[in-house]
């Protein structure tokens, strides 16, 4: 089910029912206590769905839920501050940054892996398009096409990008 372009609580709740691995995996890589993380995934939800009138479209999700996880970690560290067996603030940005980078590091493996499964004449086409300079304009010209019919294209192939990334993505480990 996808959401209504007009309607934002749609859109939020798809935006976290598709990224909830990955904010799953960065939670619980600052968290060694699995039953405190899941809980900190729970409240980052709800976060995230109090907050969705600071949510802009037209940024990335991903970073934004992460940095409210991360601010959720360490709210949830503060709270169990008498346990001698907390970490203190700095290497757990350290760690936040490492397992945000090993997000990146998937996503973009996802993305090879999805790219290269795409039939030759598409992954031309995506590729061409997000070359710098690129236009969809100029390069429906040089193929004798209208920019509705290549920009129809090239929604297609994202789509089915995106897809392919989301279905990666669930088969890594929480």
């Amino acid at each position: 089910m996808h959401p209504k372009p007009g309607n934002p609580e749609e859109t939020l709740v798809a935006l976290i029912a598709t990224h909830q691995a990955a904010i799953h995996r960065y939670v619980h890589s600052l968290l060694p206590d699995r039953m405190l993380a899941d809980d900190v995934v729970q409240e980052t939800n709800l976060l995230l769905w109090r907050k969705a009138a600071e949510y802009d479209p037209a940024q990335p999700f991903l970073p934004w839920a992460l940095t409210i996880a991360l601010y959720q970690v360490k709210a949830a560290r503060r709270d169990a501050a008498r346990d001698r067996h907390v970490f203190d603030d700095r290497l757990l940005d350290l760690l936040a940054t490492d397992a945000a980078a090993h997000d990146a590091r998937d996503l973009e493996s996802a993305l090879e892996h999805c790219l290269a499964k795409l039939p030759g004449r598409q992954r031309q086409l995506i590729m061409e398009r997000y070359q710098p300079g690129a236009s969809v304009q100029s390069m429906a010209q040089e193929r004798s096409q209208t920019p509705t019919a290549l920009s129809l294209t090239l929604l297609r192939i994202r789509k089915s990008l995106e897809s392919c990334i989301e279905q990666r993505l669930q088969l890594l480990p929480p």
